[in-house]
């Protein structure tokens, strides 16, 4: 049974649903990746004891963020050569080099090319307007419950998982109500 961790699982999921919104490759890596780590972080905090306090190195500047919404949430971000470049929880913006060695590279051999594809028809049967929503992660929330195990994933289940939602919103296990929150 091929396993991997939810976060490169969720960077790949985002950087599919930017692709399909209508970012550029590079972008939707990036947001790929930011959005994962904003999930990170957010599950850091739940998981930190509330007294405790984590040292911090000194901080160097950082480049000038904005905030973009994608995928329901607010994800700061700058620009990086007339793109859009993620820039959460740190110093340096999320880009395509470090979508390449936070994400791609921790899937198991085989298994991006295939996950890329399932996540795409997926998503394919969303109108893009539709995806800028919550839905993104209603939706990754829908399958790490039913393919997880703490914070791994059964790759095999996933790819089940997704061909048999790949039907159309509303089709096989997720209902139409649960989809419009």
């Amino acid at each position: 049974m091929a396993t991997l961790n939810r976060f490169p699982l969720l960077g790949l999921w985002a950087e599919e649903a930017a692709r399909r919104i209508g970012y550029t490759k590079t972008e939707a890596e990036s947001l790929g990746h930011a959005y994962a780590v904003l999930y990170a972080i957010r599950a850091q905090r739940l998981r930190q004891p509330a007294k405790e306090k984590v040292e911090k190195a000194p901080r160097r500047k950082r480049p000038r963020a904005k905030t973009i919404h994608f995928g329901g949430d607010d994800l700061e971000a700058t620009h990086e050569d007339g793109e859009v470049r993620g820039l959460v929880g740190g110093e340096q913006p999320q880009t395509p080099q470090s979508y390449q060695v936070s994400v791609r590279k921790k899937f198991p051999p085989g298994y991006y090319a295939t996950l890329q594809k399932a996540f795409r028809q997926l998503l394919r049967q969303y109108p893009p307007s539709r995806l800028d929503s919550r839905l993104v992660y209603n939706l990754y929330d829908e399958w790490k419950r039913e393919c997880g195990k703490g914070r791994m994933v059964d790759l095999e289940k996933l790819l089940t998982w997704c061909r048999q939602h790949a039907e159309g919103p509303g089709k096989g296990q997720l209902g139409k109500k649960r989809l419009r929150k």
